[in-house]
């Protein structure tokens, strides 16, 4: 079953960042969730129909599997055998204690309700496997399953971890890893109303939609964009991997470009895709996907983030730690460097809304940001892997 863990570490990184700007506007949706009449915070766990529910900002539950006592009614502790009996047959329970139907035969009693999956921790740092309830059984363990190391063996070994970006050199492989994950999060969670955004086919509006803008440059490599799903998001995403690396040598912990003077909290540009806090104007979408992750940010920095991943062998100033101004703005700088899942799902979606022309992003008005074909390579075999093995899904450290 998916948990989120606390992450208690702070670490201390360097970068060099370059601008961009946007509008203001501070307006903050939240969304609930309901079930049975009863309306659920973004973030809060229910139990429905034997299931562990999760209320996400989409207002929808997200449920995992789970055995369910209330199937089978509990017998009083005076009932149950003592160590001298033997076997216990269907005279060893009372008749209105549980339900005939229930019991296979004279001395098996259905251990699990078919159709239910369980999972458990195996021989990896972040190993899980499954099985399967069948016939009121459970069926045997899967091999031991792990998408972290998967994506790492996929990235590390991608010839996209090896370029070498104009005017910046080479990539973390932090910040490859890091993206590899959030790109996994985002296939599998294709139909969420921002990642159908991201994913849907280009638009004829050069000014906002980067994939317009960038059309020529994509038809130049055979990237079609022209029909929604994974083939557009995949390649959004590679656009974005090079937005990174122009934005901030992909160094999640960047700080403001220090030639700029946009100093106010609502204007102050932060992290891997330097993005201020007005650009939330764009669109509504983007202040429910911002107080979506403000909820799993609380929970005292969830592993959702991914920081422990896009923090490996990468140092930032203190410098780069200093957030500005006061209010909401502040907040949004500190979870752009400290939660790089949340920055780069915020950036996907600017991205398709003021990605173009006269777009929020400096290197994307310019052309500046690369398109690189073995990136959209990387992506494409995480994709190919999560096609093979659904179950990946289920184990996405990021959800």
């Amino acid at each position: 079953m998916t948990r989120y863990f606390l992450l208690f570490t702070a670490l201390l990184f360097i970068a060099a960042c370059d601008g961009g700007n946007g509008n203001d506007n501070d307006v903050d949706t939240i969304v609930t969730c309901e079930h049975d009449g009863i309306t659920y915070p973004v973030g809060a766990m229910i139990t429905i129909a034997c299931n562990l529910c999760t209320c996400i900002y989409d207002g929808s539950f997200v449920c995992d599997a789970l055995y369910c006592d209330d199937d089978i009614a509990q017998t009083d502790q005076t009932d149950l055998p003592d160590s001298s009996d033997t076997t216990p047959t269907d005279t060893d329970f009372p008749d209105d204690t549980i339900d005939d139907a229930l019991i296979v035969d004279t001395d098996t009693v259905i251990e699990c309700i078919d159709g239910t999956i369980d999972d458990g921790d195996c021989g990896y740092p972040n190993g899980k496997q499954i099985r399967n309830c069948v016939d009121g059984k459970w069926g045997e363990w899967s091999e031991c399953l792990d998408i972290n190391k998967a994506v790492i063996d996929i990235t590390a070994a991608s010839t996209c971890a090896d370029y070498y970006w104009a005017d910046r050199g080479d990539a973390p492989l932090a910040y490859t890893t890091g993206m590899g994950l959030v790109f996994a999060g985002a296939f599998c969670h294709i139909d969420r109303s921002d990642v159908a955004t991201v994913a849907a086919a280009k638009t004829t509006d050069t000014e906002h939609d980067a994939l317009a803008w960038y059309e020529e440059i994509f038809a130049d490599l055979s990237m079609d964009n022209s029909v929604d799903g994974a083939d557009t998001l995949r390649h959004a995403y590679t656009l974005l991997l090079g937005l990174g690396m122009r934005e901030s040598s992909g160094e999640h912990c960047c700080g403001r470009d220090q030639s700029a003077d946009n100093v106010t909290a609502d204007t102050a540009e932060a992290g891997l895709f330097q993005t201020s806090y007005n650009s939330h104007n764009f669109s509504d979408e983007l202040d429910t996907l911002y107080a979506h992750w403000k909820i799993l940010y609380n929970m005292a920095f969830p592993v959702a983030c991914l920081l422990d991943i896009f923090s490996e062998d990468v140092y930032c100033s203190a410098a780069d730690w200093e957030n500005y101004g006061t209010g909401e703005g502040v907040i949004f700088q500190e979870m752009e460097k400290s939660c790089p899942t949340f920055a780069a799902e915020y950036a996907a979606f600017m991205l398709r809304v003021s990605g173009g022309s006269l777009g929020h992003y400096g290197p994307l008005r310019r052309h500046e940001a690369e398109v690189r074909p073995e990136c959209d390579a990387m992506f494409g075999e995480i994709q190919a892997l999560i096609e093979a093995n659904p179950y990946y899904c289920r184990f996405l450290p990021n959800y």
